[in-house]
């Protein structure tokens, strides 16, 4: 009976390894400088997503075109983003960038709520990066970013 448990200690062991110590991601590039340090190793949660929604807040890695994306959540499903010079603004209030150091210079970039009212659809999250100045792909240039393409959130 005890070899039964320790068996089953193993096994849970083994999947939270699997899904957690395998993940590791090394950040290259500089579209969420200084929350991300260029080069460093990163945690890739995948079992976070499964247990809570995601949150305002949330550094995510998501497929888009088949390649690896990383970016911060700044609306989530049904929410009205709109981005105006030095502003991000969700569902009418400014969005709280608390400890959020965003460069605004050269921010225009893409099409997606910039300037105006934009609903992030259902299954879907809006993400920027940190640094809007790098002119990084995020969701002002593809769109949404549908919850299933994103791998998990960044720690």
């Amino acid at each position: 009976m005890k070899n039964k448990y320790k068996i089953i200690v193993l096994i849970v062991i083994t999947i939270i390894a699997v899904f957690t110590i395998k993940n590791l991601y090394r950040y290259q590039g500089d579209c969420m400088v200084p929350a991300l340090k260029e080069g460093k190793l990163y945690f890739l949660d995948r079992i976070s997503p499964y247990l809570r929604q995601y949150k305002i807040g949330d550094i995510v890695i998501f497929k888009h075109e088949e390649k690896d994306w990383v970016a911060r959540i700044v609306a989530l499903e049904t929410d009205t983003i709109q981005i105006t010079e030095g502003s991000i603004i969700v569902n009418g209030l400014p969005l709280q960038d608390v400890g959020i150091q965003r460069n605004w210079t050269n921010w225009k970039y893409g099409d997606y709520a910039l300037e105006k009212p934009f609903q992030v659809p259902s299954g879907h999250v809006y993400v920027l990066s940190d640094n809007l100045s790098a002119h990084h792909d995020d969701s002002r240039v593809f769109g949404p970013v549908s919850t299933s393409m994103i791998l998990g959130v960044v720690w």
